[in-house]
């Protein structure tokens, strides 16, 4: 008979082979230390995983990494995986229950994820989160970027740990990060991490993965083009990711790309949406137009949205809804840049959408 539950401490090397397998063997091979080292190199992972097991043997695992921003907690889900000998027995669908129970236990804000969208709708989730991607190539690094920079690259390494962990906590989308991981959650998806230096002095870091720069913060924000210049003098082409409500830095950017696209994030489940809607709207940056929303989100109540001199007030009321929405509906039209953009509801359109994104970093 199957038996759904946690992994034991013991069970950690059967944990590691079962993703390593099920992923090698639906894609290319998979080495889940090297992958996610912020995890999985390092003892203790047992406990983020639930699984399947029958006769002691694992038949499948869904895991969830705890996750901070905004001053809002949630978990990631990850590693979701099940046997090609086992699928077809509601393994799966089990062990997802498992971790959105969970995650209503510890009294979690969200839950993110990323994968193929159709399969993890059937949970609540929706894409969500708006990323813009700036392309830079030689040819457009010729007429926009310095010709001289006094900023140099690095692979980073412990010496500037304390400046990086540190410049990361001021970020405008800084996800929680443990000191002694830090490193490692930069390597993420084999991510590359980077200090910028001016003469022996940290300036700033960065991360490349694959050609993308999923992660770069400056000291100082006036130091980006020379930044830039130093990464085009070593890279052929590259793209930068930037939050979509990263405002300063993303109009710097525009003026200085060879172009630009926008991009939905990862995929969200709203456990606890006055909370959610509330930081959501305090990271916009921006000035919001006044006036006064009621939205009914089925299985959650109604929630008013009032703006005041600019400032987004979010609370759960009795009021009718002007809109009642399906869960995913929501997630859609807040978090996600092209409901935002079609909805026929002028005010909405100047809210939305709301950048709620889990850097890649921190993703699982």
């Amino acid at each position: 008979m199957t038996e759904y539950r946690f992994a034991l401490p013991q069970e950690e090397a059967d944990v590691l082979d079962l993703i390593n397998c099920v992923f090698s063997m639906a894609a290319r091979p998979h080495d889940f230390t090297r992958l996610i080292p912020k995890v999985y190199a390092h003892p203790g992972f047992s406990a983020l995983h639930a699984v399947a097991a029958e006769n002691g043997r694992l038949q499948g695992t869904v895991a969830m990494l705890p996750v901070s921003m905004g001053g809002l907690r949630g978990g990631y889900i990850g590693s979701v995986s099940v046997h090609a000998r086992y699928r077809g027995q509601g393994h799966m669908k089990a062990l997802m229950a498992m971790q959105i129970e969970e995650a209503k236990k510890r009294g979690y804000d969200f839950l993110a994820l990323g994968g193929q969208r159709q399969r993890y709708q059937h949970y609540g989730f929706e894409n969500c989160g708006t990323v813009l991607a700036f392309s830079f190539t030689q040819a457009s690094a010729r007429h926009a970027l310095p010709r001289e920079t006094s900023l140099t690259l690095r692979e980073a390494d412990e010496q500037y740990l304390d400046d990086m962990a540190a410049l990361h906590a001021q970020l405008p989308f800084a996800c929680g990060r443990a000191k002694d991981r830090f490193l490692d959650t930069l390597r993420t998806y084999h991510g590359v991490p980077y200090v910028i230096l001016r003469q022996g002095g940290f300036a700033g870091y960065l991360v490349l993965m694959d050609g993308t720069v999923t992660e770069m913060a400056l000291r100082e924000e006036n130091d980006l083009p020379q930044a830039l210049a130093a990464l085009m003098g070593r890279e052929k082409k590259c793209r930068v990711l930037c939050p979509g409500g990263w405002k300063q830095r993303a109009l710097a950017l525009a003026h200085l790309a060879e172009g630009c696209e926008i991009q939905e994030g990862g995929m969200m489940k709203v456990l606890r949406w006055d909370r959610v809607l509330s930081a959501a709207f305090q990271m916009k940056q921006t000035a919001l137009p006044d006036g006064k929303r009621v939205i009914g989100i089925e299985g959650a109540g109604a929630f008013s949205l009032q703006a005041k001199n600019g400032r987004m007030t979010v609370s759960s009321t009795q009021d009718a809804p002007d809109r009642i929405l399906e869960e995913k509906q929501a997630v859609a039209l807040f978090f996600s840049p092209l409901p935002a953009l079609l909805t026929e509801d002028p005010l909405l359109r100047a809210w939305l959408p709301l950048c709620l994104d889990i850097p890649i970093p921190d993703q699982f």
